[in-house]
């Protein structure tokens, strides 16, 4: 009997330990970092396999769908799933009502995006003087669909706090993507450019399809168009066009170069941004930590203290961040033959201008998290606008006379026109507020 309060209190203490851990694995910070390591690392790895598995020029041709299919889907993130996470979570009253109501929306605006799609592919192909490859339309619009159904289902299951719900959807995918791609490889089957896609576009309707069911299902009431649409185009009117901004500046870049290089080129420039990819996955990880830091040293120490921090972060991640680009970019040769093949090392040089260009990156989303800690995105928008401009001026020229390598500095000179711009702009309001303290004393 004297044993027997510690063997409670020992129960007791397992018993907290583990409500302990369940509230950490619900946290929705962590479902967030989870999903998004699953979708950026099934992005990453399932580039790889189709370029090693269908050749260079197929997947010059994989890549200029999945270009579009991405423009497509951030048109569909500015008109819907943005808008959707800022409406969400000023009321859950009617949510079930809202949420099936986005996901109509969703799939309407996803048809229209398909359609789009399929008249850019098809337009492509008549600039190269092309014949049409049907099978490629027609996947590419699958995959817009899918893509974009699968982000809004994906948003709203956060929005219900089942994050770890959506990353077991994208798990999944993955999973699946990967025993059809194994299945192929095992089978001797030819892959290619339009099959690669069209199992993209499968892999992902298989898994989001229950789940958007289930939402489809739940409301009671009729849905209603007409307000959500009115609501959301009061959010996304200027999300829409810089999506256009942000195209313009890069990829438009691939889909000249394709016009005027063909398929084999883009697909090796592809691979070249791949590997410097890399880096960039781990720039989108400090977006879960930086924007909130940044503005509680705005809110404790003034503009004085969130250049202090910015500084220090800056300081921190920058020899990081130089480390793993020189590490990529002087064997990038090596690097190429090894992930995607021997074919693809003759784009070494294009791995050492992009590796510049994540450079330019890193500048400019520290000195962004400035203008989002003081809530002045206005120079930010400015800075893609005039990178924008820079881009059109010289993409064909230099495209032209410097074949990929060209198409390459044209996406870096883009990016330092962008960091430097808003460099100076930070600059220009550090000395005006210098001035400022000085009058005031």
């Amino acid at each position: 009997m004297s044993h027997g309060v510690p063997v409670i209190e020992s129960v007791r203490d397992n018993e907290l330990v583990v409500a302990r851990m369940k509230r950490f694995v619900r946290r929705p910070a962590l479902a967030s970092v989870l999903d998004q390591a699953a979708v950026s690392g099934f992005g990453f790895l399932s580039g790889i396999a189709v370029a090693r598995l269908v050749g260079i020029e197929e997947f010059g041709l994989f890549v200029l769908v999945l270009i579009i299919t991405a423009f497509a889907q951030g048109l569909h993130n500015a008109l819907v799933t943005a808008p959707m996470m800022t409406l969400a979570a000023r009321g859950r009253r009617a949510a079930s009502t809202y949420e099936a109501t986005v996901l109509a929306s969703a799939m309407l605006v996803s048809l229209v995006a398909a359609t789009g799609t399929a008249l850019a592919l098809v337009a492509i192909f008549a600039l190269r003087h092309h014949p049409v490859e049907f099978d490629i339309v027609v996947s590419g619009a699958a995959l817009t669909v899918a893509q974009n159904l699968q982000l809004t289902v994906r948003r709203i299951l956060f929005i219900r706090g089942r994050g770890l719900l959506a990353f077991a959807m994208d798990s999944v995918r993955a999973l699946v993507f990967s025993f059809a791609i194994v299945a192929v490889w095992w089978s001797g089957l030819v892959l290619d450019a339009a099959s690669a896609t069209a199992l993209l576009a499968a892999t992902a309707l298989i898994t989001v399809v229950p789940l958007a069911y289930g939402i489809w299902r739940t409301p009671r009431r009729g849905l209603r168009f007409r307000p959500v649409a009115h609501r959301h185009w009061g959010i996304g009117r200027w999300m829409f066009p810089l999506v256009f901004v942000t195209f313009g500046q890069e990829q438009l870049a691939w889909i000249i170069a394709d016009v005027v290089l063909g398929d084999e080129a883009i697909g090796g420039l592809r691979a070249a941004q791949y590997l410097v990819g890399f880096v960039i996955i781990l720039l989108t990880a400090t977006e879960n930590i930086l924007p909130t830091a940044a503005a509680r040293a705005f809110e404790t120490g003034g503009e004085q203290g969130l250049r202090t921090y910015l500084k220090r972060m800056a300081l921190k991640l920058g020899p990081m961040v130089g480390l793993l680009l020189v590490t990529i970019a002087l064997p990038a040769g090596t690097w190429l033959s090894l992930v995607f093949g021997p074919a693809f090392a003759a784009y070494a040089t294009s791995v050492r201008v992009l590796a510049v260009a994540v450079a330019c990156i890193f500048i400019r989303d520290m000195v962004t998290q400035y203008f989002r800690a003081i809530e002045d995105t206005g120079p930010v928008f400015q800075a893609f606008v005039i990178s924008l401009m820079v881009s059109l001026v010289i993409m064909y020229p230099m495209i032209v006379y410097a074949g990929i390598t060209g198409a390459a500095f044209v996406i870096t000179i883009g990016h330092a026109m962008s960091a430097a711009h808003l460099m100076l702009i930070m600059r220009q309001r550090s000395a005006n507020h210098s001035r400022s303290a000085m009058h005031a004393g």
